[in-house]
C-alpha cells in the first residue's frame, strides 16, 4: 500500500536559509570549540552530508529574547508616565498651595490677634489715665477734700504777715482749683508795699502766696516829713528822717514825672545795696547829670542810669585805691567808665 504524501519516496528537504555571516561564523566557532555540545555531532554529520550536495545549512537554534529587559523597560515607561501625569501633578500643586494658604492665614491671624491685644491694652491704659484725671478733677473741684485749710505767706519783710493772712482768709474752705487770681489781687491791693505776687496751690489743702515788696530808693521832703518812693514813683512810706538806702532827693528829682526822677530812681535801684546805703543825697536837673553825695562827703558824678553795675565797680575800685595811697579826694566822675576822673 502506498503511503500518503509519498512516504515511500525520500522525504523532501526543507529549503535552507542563508544565515548572517557573523552568526554563521559564531555558530561555526561554537561547534568547533564545543564538540560535546548537544547536536554537535548531528551538525557535523549534516555538514558532511551537505558538503556532497554543495548546499549551506544554518544552525537549527532560533534566536532568544530576554523578557526581563522588556519588563524593566515597560516598568520604566509606566513610572515615567505616572511621574509626569498632569492631573496628579496639578492635584499635588493644589494641595501644596492650600497648605501654604492655611499656614499664611494662621500667621496673619496670630499677628492681627497680637496687634489687637496691643491696641486694647493701649486703649485701656489711656482710658484709665483719662478716667483717673477726670476723677481727680471732680474730687478737687466739687468736693471739700482738697479745699483751702492753710494759707502761707512768703517774702514779706516790711509788710505785716498777719495782715496779709487776714486779707486772704476769705479763701478758706474754697477748693484749690477754684481759687480765683483776680480775687487774690483784689485782696492784696490795699498793701502798697507789695510790688508783685504769685499764687501756688499745694495739694491737698495749702495756698502759698509769694510776694515781692517795693523797695524805697529815695526820699522827698514834704510838709515836715520825708516820703519814701520806689523806682516806679509809688509812695512806700513816710518817716521823720530819711532812712538808710533812701537818700534825700533835690532839684528836678522832686518832680515824680520828670526825666531826672526816673533816671535817678533807676540808678539807685540797680546799684548794689551796700553802695546805696552810703548815699545820703541825690540831685539832678536832667536824665544825664545825676549826682550822688556819699556819707564821707565825696561827690560822685554818676551820669545816666545805664551801666550802673560797671559804674559801681569802678567807683569802689577807685575809692579803695585812693584810700590805700592816702590821696584825699572830694570828687569822682564815673559817668564814663572808660575814663573815670577824680580830684
Amino acid at each position: 500500500m502506498k503511503r500518503p504524501s509519498g512516504f515511500d519516496g525520500r522525504p523532501e528537504r526543507p529549503e535552507p536559509q542563508r544565515p548572517e555571516p557573523a552568526r554563521a561564523a559564531q555558530s561555526g566557532r561554537s561547534a568547533s570549540e564545543t564538540p560535546d555540545a548537544p547536536g554537535a555531532r548531528a551538525a557535523e554529520g549534516s555538514g558532511a552530508r551537505d558538503e556532497g550536495s554543495g548546499a549551506e545549512v544554518s544552525s537549527p537554534l532560533a534566536p532568544t529574547v530576554d523578557l526581563s529587559e522588556v519588563r524593566e523597560r515597560r516598568a520604566g515607561l509606566l513610572a515615567v508616565s505616572r511621574a509626569v501625569d498632569p492631573v496628579r501633578a496639578a492635584e499635588k500643586r493644589v494641595r501644596e498651595a492650600e497648605k501654604r494658604l492655611r499656614q499664611r492665614e494662621r500667621r496673619e491671624s496670630r499677628r492681627f490677634s497680637f496687634a489687637g491685644r496691643r491696641r486694647r491694652r493701649i486703649w485701656i491704659v489711656a482710658g484709665s489715665a483719662v478716667l483717673a484725671l477726670a476723677l481727680f478733677v471732680v474730687v478737687g473741684v466739687f468736693t471739700p477734700v482738697m479745699a483751702v485749710r492753710k494759707i502761707e505767706i512768703s517774702g514779706a519783710t516790711t509788710v505785716a504777715t498777719a495782715d496779709v493772712e487776714r486779707a486772704l482768709a476769705r479763701f478758706e474752705g474754697t477748693p484749690l482749683a477754684l481759687v480765683d487770681e483776680g480775687q487774690v489781687r483784689a485782696a492784696l491791693e490795699p498793701f502798697p508795699l507789695i510790688q508783685r505776687y504769685g499764687v501756688e496751690r499745694i495739694p491737698p489743702d495749702t495756698l502759698l502766696v509769694r510776694i515781692v515788696e517795693r523797695v524805697p530808693v529815695l526820699s522827698i521832703e514834704s510838709g515836715g516829713a520825708f516820703k519814701q518812693y520806689d523806682a516806679a514813683g509809688v509812695l512806700v512810706g513816710s518817716a521823720a528822717e530819711p532812712p538808710a538806702g533812701a537818700p534825700l532827693a533835690s532839684g528836678r528829682i522832686t518832680d515824680l514825672d520828670s526825666e531826672a526822677f526816673h533816671s535817678a530812681a533807676l540808678a539807685l535801684r540797680d546799684m548794689p545795696a551796700e553802695l546805696r546805703a552810703q548815699v545820703v543825697s541825690v540831685t539832678a536837673n536832667g536824665g544825664e547829670d545825676v549826682t550822688l553825695t556819699l556819707a564821707n562827703g565825696v561827690e560822685v558824678m554818676w551820669g545816666g542810669s545805664e551801666n550802673t553795675a560797671r559804674k559801681a565797680l569802678v567807683l569802689n575800685s577807685m575809692s579803695a585805691s585812693l584810700a590805700a595811697i592816702g590821696t584825699p579826694v572830694s570828687y569822682i566822675d564815673v559817668s564814663s567808665t572808660e575814663a573815670p576822673v577824680f580830684r
